[in-house]
């Protein structure tokens, strides 16, 4: 999730449009203005292709519709040729002449799979049908497209007819309306989550956060830069033969505004829902979700935190589900524990790897109270009788309550569990394991535990908990075994944690 991301909003502010609500429809250029637009985008291409300042995806974000232009299809195709650029693309009404213009693209190196195109669709200048068909057009081309228009009540029923007319991969998005000046009534926020899935996005507040925003650039015509759309100048400008710095995000605003603004964060919610650039607002579609519980489905690591999820991940998870995506748990925590924390969402999940690893569970479709499909634990066979007599012994000496994961006789995980004010050390840990050793030598070395042969456990420490594992079970291992059972790739899902012990899990489902 650290792919930086520019977009790039020229001096354009003209439309071939003439939309009611909008100004620029009324804002003719000379070609004097419009000559300066196309030396600015130029300027701004000729710095990328020499600093790449490690950004790998661009969108155009214009006032107005710039695909009208031939420069712009120029320049994305240049960017496009660059190898290390992994996505270009714009807004527009698609009102361009498509094969005129994909072949400019083309003729200037252009990658047509890297092209992606957020296109807007409105009503007062274009029928539902044909709309459809550019985009129907486009798709077949090999080009990626979302498409969308704002929430207007009104049109509604345009808005129905397009999606019955969309391809099926083809998302359609819907915007909150800024000027309706009152709140959605339930009817229309039914019709329009059944139109977009993923509209209550846009409706719950999201609270801005400047900590979520170093990987991504909002830049002007005239080089000065900002961190998004909404946010201050900053200090730093672009141009030709600046320095190839990335500048620190600045904010002072409470509310992310509008989805240029919240979809550019490094947020794992946008990441889950439209893949490693979110702002191109093409859904990722995972075919099934694997998601750590503390601190990332529920606040902290405590019970005292409480299981409340947030409501933007709550809306999240319940549109993934609701477009037919398997949901799992990814967590340390043992099955009835983590089902107590998440009560508020459990119903939507499909079972997941509990105790890290040491124990997966899959259920038929319909949420965790579904008949389960398969299961399976890993036990840790030789911590049993005298060896848990043995930790049991240690007690006192490091201050930790002695607690097991059992199925039937059997233990699976062990956690060492401490005061919350007493959070667990590597050197501490390290000093457990000795003299657990130190008590098998003394009992005359019968292999009891077996730590000093290779590999038979792990441990990992979470703030107070210092966990045993057996050493083969772990959440990356987790994933494939469910993923394999569900007939999918890996590479087909996503993982989302927040801790050192989730790396590998998210790393084995890709970006």
């Amino acid at each position: 999730m650290n792919r930086r991301m520019i977009l790039y909003r020229g001096s354009l502010k003209s439309c071939n449009y003439h939309c009611s609500y909008c100004p620029f429809s009324r804002h003719p250029m000379s070609e004097r203005e419009l000559a300066r637009d196309r030396e600015q985008w130029f300027s701004f291409v000729r710095t990328l292709e020499r600093q790449r300042r490690g950004i790998r995806a661009l969108m155009v974000t214009p006032y107005g519709e710039a695909l009208i232009h031939p420069w712009y299809w120029e320049g994305l195709g240049r960017l496009s040729a660059l190898p290390e650029m992994d996505a270009v693309g714009a807004q527009t009404n698609l009102s361009f002449p498509i094969e005129e213009f994909l072949t400019r693209f083309r003729e200037a190196g252009g990658v047509l799979g890297k092209l992606r195109l957020w296109a807007t669709f409105h009503p007062e200048m274009t029928e539902p049908e044909v709309f459809a068909g550019r985009c129907r057009r486009l798709a077949e081309t090999g080009v990626r497209l979302c498409a969308g228009c704002v929430g207007a009540p009104d049109h509604l029923e345009q808005f129905q007819e397009l999606k019955s007319k969309l391809p099926p991969e083809v998302y359609l998005w819907i915007n909150q309306m800024d000027g309706l000046n009152r709140p959605y009534t339930e009817r229309e926020l039914e019709a329009f989550l059944e139109l977009d899935p993923y509209f209550m996005q846009e409706v719950l507040p999201a609270e801005a956060d400047v900590g979520l925003c170093g990987q991504r650039l909002f830049a002007e015509g005239d080089g000065r830069l900002r961190t998004c759309n909404i946010s201050p100048v900053l200090k730093e400008k672009w141009t030709e033969t600046g320095e190839p710095e990335f500048p620190a995000p600045i904010c002072r605003r409470k509310y992310c505004s509008c989805y240029l603004a919240y979809g550019g964060r490094q947020d794992w919610v946008g990441h889950m829902l439209f893949g490693p650039y979110p702002l191109f607002r093409i859904p990722r579609r995972p075919r099934a979700v694997f998601l750590d519980v503390a601190g990332t489905l529920t606040p902290g690591h405590g019970k005292k935190d409480g299981g409340k999820t947030p409501d933007r991940t709550l809306a999240a998870l319940k549109a993934l589900a609701g477009e037919g995506t398997a949901l799992f748990f990814a967590t340390t925590l043992p099955y009835r524990e983590a089902m107590e924390r998440c009560r508020q969402i459990r119903s939507l999940f499909r079972g997941g790897v509990f105790a890290g690893g040491a124990h997966l569970l899959l259920r038929e479709p319909g949420g965790i109270e579904g008949k389960p499909l398969q299961e399976h634990f890993e036990f840790l066979d030789r911590f049993c009788g005298s060896y848990l007599e043995d930790l049991k012994s240690l007690e006192r000496q490091f201050g930790f309550r002695l607690m097991t994961c059992r199925r039937g006789d059997l233990c699976y995980k062990i956690t060492l569990l401490r005061p919350a004010r007493r959070p667990w050390e590597n050197r501490e840990a390290e000093a457990v394991f000795d003299c657990l050793r130190d008590k098998e030598k003394e009992s005359g070395g019968a292999g009891r535990s077996g730590l000093s042969g290779p590999g038979d456990v792990r441990y990992l420490i979470e703030e107070n908990c210092l966990q045993i594992l057996p050493a083969q079970a772990d959440k990356a291992g987790g994933v494939k075994t469910l993923c394999r059972w569900m007939g999918i790739r890996p590479s087909e899902a996503f993982a989302f944690g927040d801790s050192p012990e989730d790396r590998e899990m998210t790393a084995l489902c890709g970006e």
